[in-house]
């Protein structure tokens, strides 16, 4: 656990208040002192007026005093235009100089960084979602996707669905079809810049579901135009219920972004596998995981296999472990995807064993006794479908029978820019040995105690193995804050190589993963006028990231002792049985309260 704090601004006047001093600002006398001399300006403006008017009307026609009566008045208008003009330059000039060096000179919820209908994108229902949150250049023939936490009614997405007389079953689900959308729950709003918005109805959206009901994948018409960016909002209504009945969202989500002019033609491709193609002496425990070089349509990759029964096969690990004529035949297990929909990794279903927390671990079907013995390994293999190419490559026909990317075009299996291509051909090879080593942290950022932290700086943990990104989304892990405020947070995975450079730039093996956390703007700590005690306080805010003992690495092993980063620099954190948990680089009993906001020492 890492608490951060931010920079605070110092107050001495609750010293100059005990002291005997005024605790008002020079500003607000300043405006007080400017107030009075407004007011007597009027004053004295008024009383000219009156005189001049005296003067005028008790002349009994004398020429000269007349005159003087005129000039009064004449003298009267114009200072106080003068004084008048002075204020307006003046204030025009301050307002300027404020607007420029803190914004508009005002302080609002949004201005420090309260982002309304932002939360349940983290602490709340939602887990991810495409477009991100304020995205641009997102092409026109996007779909729109929204993963949950917890499975999902599926009528509060799909106009006329029939759960049954089961809503925990769909084996006797009706489906309409096409599918579309239920608009209650979901309202798609997009805006030219023109100003014309075009709200799209449940005869313009079609919608499909993963098998867990958790991902939901939103199909409009293309949107936008190809001569202006436009700019569409997307709003989830609070009423969203989960499969078992509850609220999926306890207020409206809503969340925006920009749409280009382009349509993506660019398919997707692998950008790298764990285990390695031609790799060997891998734990049967590992877990595979694919990286994509986009985010690709998760109900194509998204499912589980069950021996001898069949279920989803557009990824398939095969082995010749249990067919007697060897055969290779698909492995059981079920393949999740997450960050962003870029990564996708198999678990199989054969128990094999415990971690440290005491959860089971899955194995891959590794060599019988007597090939261990004789040190043989088992080859496994890993074949990716692409999608059958509709009448307008890349994009792809459907239903389905391969996996596809966000805009629907085929997998790009070869890499040789045409989509439609299998990717295959990949083979690695595992022993009989289970992993049964904890991932540690080697280094965060901000730093451990941190102070005056940028308000849009990422938290970034990098791991000394590689993690299963399935075990680091927001439904595990946490960005706390106190006080606490709306703030939105999800994560994202990537794998480095043993430089520490991402393996899709340096191409090389994938060697231990990092863990990012993009948030909604921090706010900085400032200083909290209560007027009616006359005094100010402090307020400062600091935010904590959880790592809890749910992640996992690639060989399922979770983080338990855990270990990481210590409270001073060079130090590390490093857990026990007795003292299991890191809070603020000290090992601890019990870990982070994140009630009372502090480490449980």
């Amino acid at each position: 656990m890492i608490s951060i704090a931010h920079a605070q601004e110092t107050s001495l006047n609750a010293v100059g208040s005990a002291a005997g001093f005024s605790s008002t600002d020079l500003m607000t006398i300043i405006g007080t002192v400017i107030n009075v001399f407004l007011g007597l300006l009027g004053v004295i403006f008024l009383i000219l007026t009156i005189y001049a008017g005296y003067l005028w009307m008790t002349s009994q026609g004398n020429e000269e005093t007349v005159t003087k009566a005129k000039d009064i008045l004449k003298s009267a208008v114009i200072g106080l235009f003068i004084c008048l003009a002075a204020y307006a330059i003046t204030a025009f000039i301050i307002n300027a100089l404020l607007a420029a060096t803190s914004g508009d000179g005002t302080s609002t919820e949004t201005d420090t960084g309260i982002e309304a209908f932002s939360d349940s994108l983290g602490s709340g229902g939602i887990t991810d979602h495409y477009p991100g949150r304020n995205a641009s250049d997102i092409p026109r023939n996007t779909r729109i996707l929204v993963t949950f936490k917890n499975a999902i009614y599926i009528p509060s997405f799909i106009d006329g669905y029939d759960v049954g007389s089961d809503a925990s079953d769909v084996a006797d689900d009706t489906a309409p079809d096409p599918a579309y959308l239920n608009t209650g729950s979901f309202d798609l709003t997009c805006v030219d810049q023109d100003g014309v918005s075009t709200t799209y109805g449940s005869s313009d959206i079609t919608v499909a579901f993963t098998e867990d009901w958790k991902s939901f994948v939103f199909d409009p018409p293309v949107l936008g135009s190809a001569v202006a960016t436009t700019d569409c909002t997307v709003t989830l209504d609070s009423g969203i219920l989960t499969a078992a009945g509850g609220e999926a969202i306890t207020e409206n989500y809503e969340w925006s972004f920009e749409v280009s002019t382009e349509l993506d033609t660019t398919p997707p491709t692998i950008e790298s596998i764990v285990p390695d193609n031609g790799d060997s002496g891998y734990g049967r425990n590992i877990t595979e995981q694919i990286t994509f070089s986009e985010g690709v349509d998760p109900t194509t990759s998204t499912g589980t296999y069950v021996e001898d029964t069949g279920g989803f096969t557009k990824i398939q690990t095969l082995t010749d472990a249990n067919d007697e004529d060897g055969n290779y035949e698909p492995v059981a297990g079920t393949y999740e995807t997450s960050s962003g929909y870029t990564i996708v990794e198999f678990t199989p279903t054969d128990a094999c064993g415990t971690n440290s927390c005491g959860e089971t671990i899955y194995c891959l079907p590794g060599p019988d006794s007597a090939e261990a013995d004789a040190g043989t390994e088992e080859e496994v293999r890993i074949t990716i479908l692409s999608s059958t190419l509709g009448d307008a490559p890349p994009e792809a026909d459907t239903p389905y029978d391969g996996v596809v990317d966000l805009a629907g075009n085929s997998l790009d299996g070869n890499a040789d820019g045409t989509a439609g291509d299998d990717y295959e051909n990949h083979e690695y090879t595992i022993t009989d040995e289970v992993v049964l080593v904890p991932p540690g942290v080697t280094s965060v950022s901000p730093s451990v105690l941190g102070e005056e932290v940028a308000l849009d700086e990422d938290v970034v943990i990098v791991w000394d193995t590689l993690m299963r990104a399935s075990s680091m989304t927001n439904e595990f892990v946490s960005l706390l804050s106190n006080p606490d405020h709306d703030m939105w947070y999800r994560s994202s995975v990537v794998s480095l190589d043993e430089d520490g450079a991402a393996v899709s730039v340096s191409g090389l093996s994938a060697d231990h993963s990092q863990l990012t956390i993009p948030h909604g703007t921090f706010l900085e700590s400032s200083v909290d006028d209560i007027s009616t005690a006359e005094v100010e306080t402090t307020v400062t805010y600091l935010y904590a990231p959880i790592l809890p003992d749910d992640i996992e690495s690639l060989y399922q092993n979770c983080f338990y002792p855990a270990s990481g980063p210590g409270e001073t620099s060079g130090s590390t954190c490093s857990g026990s049985a007795n003292e299991p948990n890191c809070c603020n680089g000290t090992t601890s009993i019990d870990g982070f309260d994140q009630t009372n906001f502090n480490c449980q020492l």
